[in-house]
């Protein structure tokens, strides 16, 4: 027996502990706390790397997270929604997936590089965004339907981009027949999908509402959502994708919040472990050649410049005024979630390019939007209204 192996119980149980720490951080300094968990996973990271349980915990959060996330709206809203966000969906798609993925193409990258860079920058961060609002009591704001819209809209299209990195990085092929055969599977899976959640949505409301109150409905709920991402997974796509249409499939049966409420402690505990060991994946040691370090500076810009312009002339097209349009521009720089899901795809090689990325952005992205109003009032100063001098008409003057 190897005396100097720590038990994987005091391992798990210190890991807790630090994640408590680093959400109370976030509370108290008032920063969310995806951006503590990957400091603390960087700084503490190499105690607890290589325990495999606790890795294959952290991916059951990844499968949550996308849950949770296809919860948030059921078919209707995501045609309603479609139809009134889709050109700022398609600046968006433009000015980041595409900008970036080019740029990092013509600095000589691979394909497949570049096409993984691109959809790293492509999504903001829903989890910061919303509760950067939520924090800030801008939930009234004109602003805010398009913001929430936005995000929507990636919501859709980040799982699309993970299958297709999904089943390149696995296939290793990248060709016109490959992509053609990965839009197929999905194309099928969001058909098969829709099909559930349209003809079979009472039986699942009434499968819901007899079984709620069980104890066994998590067992359920949890391997059922499980078996579907993993068979996502098994015919070549991502497992995000699966987790994403099961929880449209819910929310189209109208029990989204009863199924919110079963697996919200074990949502946050496993996504917040996955946050923490990306955090410990990235390596700021690794090696930086001149050619990465320039593509890193250049993607950084390209990603603040692109959500920013996508958020402004968004709001203009909205219909939102120019400092409301400024504002929105600043709200939607943050990354986090969607891009540390898209690096799982990376070689190991690249991994530090796109961890320092991702923790840049979320930072510089953070500021951004807390500060969104501040910034607009020093480059948009609110003009004096002139007091107009009231004249009283006296009869006996004339």
């Amino acid at each position: 027996m190897d005396n100097h192996h720590i038990p994987f119980l005091l391992i798990f149980g210190l890991l807790n502990l630090a994640l408590f720490i680093a959400g109370y951080l976030g509370k108290l300094l008032k920063f969310p706390a995806i951006l503590f968990y990957i400091l603390f996973g960087i700084l503490l990271g190499p105690f607890i790397h290589g325990e495999e349980a606790i890795e294959v915990f952290s991916e059951i959060g990844i499968v949550l997270l996308f849950f949770y996330l296809g919860l948030e709206f059921n078919i209707d809203r995501a045609v309603a929604t479609a139809k009134k966000i889709w050109i700022v969906g398609l600046f968006d798609f433009l000015f980041g997936f595409v900008a970036v993925s080019t740029a990092m193409y013509l600095m000589g990258f691979e394909p497949f590089i570049s096409i993984l860079t691109g959809a790293v920058a492509y999504a903001s961060s829903s989890a910061i965004t919303t509760k950067i609002i939520v924090d800030n009591h801008r939930i009234a704001n004109p602003e805010t339907e398009l913001i929430l819209g936005l995000m929507v809209f990636e919501d859709i299209i980040a799982p699309i981009l993970l299958a297709v990195l999904s089943a390149i990085a696995i296939g290793g092929a990248f060709n016109l027949f490959s992509i053609g055969t990965i839009l197929l599977k999905v194309v099928l899976v969001f058909a098969f999908a829709i099909a559930v959640a349209i003809f079979l949505k009472n039986v699942i409301a009434n499968f819901i509402e007899k079984f709620i109150g069980e104890e066994i409905f998590t067992l359920f709920s949890l391997g059922g959502l499980i078996l579907f991402s993993g068979f996502t997974q098994y015919i070549g796509l991502s497992e995000a994708l699966g987790a994403f249409l099961m929880g449209m499939i819910v929310s189209e049966s109208g029990k989204s919040h009863e199924i919110e409420k079963v697996m919200f402690s074990i949502r946050d505990l496993a996504v917040a472990i996955f946050f923490f060991l990306f955090g410990a994946g990235i390596q700021f040691t690794g090696y930086f050649d001149k050619k990465i370090l320039i593509a890193l500076i250049v993607v950084v810009i390209l990603s603040i410049l692109g959500k920013f312009l996508t958020g402004f002339l968004g709001g203009l097209i909205y219909g939102l005024s120019k400092r409301k349009a400024v504002e929105t521009g600043f709200m939607i720089i943050n990354r986090g979630e969607f891009s540390v899901v898209m690096s799982k795809f990376a070689p190991t090689q690249f991994i530090p390019f796109i961890g320092i990325y991702v923790f840049v952005m979320a930072f510089i992205g953070i500021l951004f939007a807390q500060y969104a109003p501040r910034i607009v009032n020093l480059i948009l100063p609110k003009k004096k209204k002139k007091k107009k001098k009231k004249l009283k008409e006296n009869p006996s003057y004339i």
